[in-house]
């Protein structure tokens, strides 16, 4: 079961892989961790569509309301919108390479919180190469780079520490050791604001990180596939160094699922 796409947060890289041609798959991604960081909860709701064998579409919703364990309320609506584009071509140059060519599009909408977004819209071209080792199978190599095009909203918004203010360039290279179920990532990225930006700027960022793919006999009596992802994130730049740990929680199901399901239940 490899990694298909990117979890926000934890694995940032849109590696070239697709899910089976046909295969559409619904995404939930509730932040469990702002019932104790913010007073609302956000909830990431989307799809991934795999047209053919090199295609694939995506788009989500960043959704907040408030959870109830805080006096503060901010209201409830998206936030943000996220759309994605991504080609791959296999064996590229040689056997045993994958290349995909992404784009991915963020945009704040409405009036979300200050803190749910930067308040910039970002464009975000990417090429990666994925690397399969023949001598170690469990193995997989990747290296690309990202160029983040970013343009003002209107909306309210924070950056987070050692993020670029303006358009970026980034170059990046880890590592999948894939065990089934489990997986171990790693990442490393250097951005720079020199080519492209105004201001000159260096960022440097290293995400090692652990993902589950619980077996579904563990989870509940659906089909649905849910995803604890755990990771430790590490920057360096203007604002300084900067480490903290992550986990993510998501489900996913597949289109097909869903109707069966439904068909079920009409026939109870």
């Amino acid at each position: 079961m490899p990694i298909y796409s990117r979890i926000r947060g934890l694995f940032d890289i849109e590696l070239p892989r697709l899910d089976p041609p046909g295969t559409v798959k619904l995404i939930l991604y509730p932040h469990i961790g702002d019932l104790i960081r913010r007073d609302y909860i956000r909830t990431d709701l989307g799809f991934r569509w795999a047209l053919n064998d090199h295609f694939e579409l995506s788009t989500a919703a960043s959704t907040y309301l408030p959870h109830g364990f805080s006096p503060d309320s901010t209201g409830y609506g998206l936030g943000e919108m996220n759309y994605g584009l991504k080609y791959i071509v296999h064996d590229w140059l040689q056997p045993g390479n994958d290349a995909s060519i992404s784009l991915a599009i963020k945009q704040p909408t409405g009036q979300p919180p200050a803190d749910l977004t930067d308040g910039h819209n970002h464009y975000t071209p990417s090429f990666v190469v994925q690397h399969r080792s023949g001598q170690y199978p469990h193995l997989s190599t990747f290296a690309g780079t990202t160029l983040d095009l970013v343009t003002a909203s209107g909306a309210a918004g924070n950056f987070q520490l050692n993020q670029p203010h303006e358009h970026s360039l980034s170059v990046l290279a880890g590592g999948v050791y894939d065990m089934g179920q489990l997986k171990w990532t790693l990442s490393g990225t250097y951005a720079t604001t020199a080519l492209i930006g105004k201001n000159p700027e260096h960022f440097f960022y290293l995400q090692p990180g652990l993902v589950w793919y619980v077996p579904k006999k563990m989870a509940f009596p659906t089909k649905t596939q849910w995803v604890i992802s755990l990771s430790a994130p590490m920057s360096w730049g203007p604002d300084g160094y900067q480490f903290s740990l992550t986990s993510r929680l998501r489900a996913e199901i597949t289109f097909r699922q869903v109707m069966a399901t439904m068909r079920g239940a009409s026939l109870r």
